[in-house]
């Protein structure tokens, strides 16, 4: 039980930053900003506007534009990549969770077993029912793994479908400020 309660710890402590990542950045958007920098590069400036506080998506945009217009898509690229680590932070671990706590709930549920029937096997048992209760009390670690296992499996499909999402509308912002800045836009091929 003393892993599946680490587990529980370690999963719980993940979808609470996860959440908390996700209404800040949600409550950090800011899509007129984004709207501003594309209008800076069509006039053909290349500086940031003074004073501002920029959220995922903008933070990628402004490497574009501060830049020359032959890095730009480059430099967009690696700072994408940079905030798609802040954006998919802990999901391996949440991921494995997943898989970790049931498999360790069923371990404990096989030790369990293996001490029950060994009790079955001991000539001094009087009363065999007695083992019984030996049994249930092991498949207890299995419920309390697949407790773990459920709702990090949501959670962690939750932020993965989110972090696409993100990454969707991040790679439009990116395109459409190539083209501001009169580049062609890459496609991947």
């Amino acid at each position: 039980m003393y892993p599946l309660l680490l587990c529980s710890v370690i999963t719980l402590a993940i979808i609470i930053d996860r959440t908390l990542f996700w209404v800040r950045h949600r409550n950090g958007r800011r899509p007129e900003l984004i709207a501003e920098l594309c209008s800076y590069a069509k006039k053909g400036e290349q500086t940031a506007p003074d004073g501002i506080n920029p959220d995922l998506i903008a933070r990628v945009l402004l490497e574009g534009l501060v830049c020359t217009r032959e890095e730009a898509t480059w430099r967009m690229e690696q700072a994408g990549a940079r905030e798609a680590g802040k954006v998919t932070r802990y999901l391996g671990v949440l991921n494995t969770m997943v898989s970790l706590a049931p498999l360790l709930g069923i371990f404990g549920t096989v030790l369990g077993i293996i001490e029950s029937f060994q009790l079955l096997g001991d000539a001094s048992l009087i009363d065999p029912v007695a083992a019984s209760g030996g049994l249930a009390q092991a498949l207890i670690t299995t419920a309390f793994g697949l407790g773990i296992a459920m709702p990090s499996l949501i959670a962690c499909k939750v932020f993965e479908a989110k972090s696409i999402q993100l990454r969707c509308e991040l790679e439009t912002r990116c395109t459409e400020l190539e083209l501001s800045l009169g580049l062609k836009p890459f496609t991947g091929a």
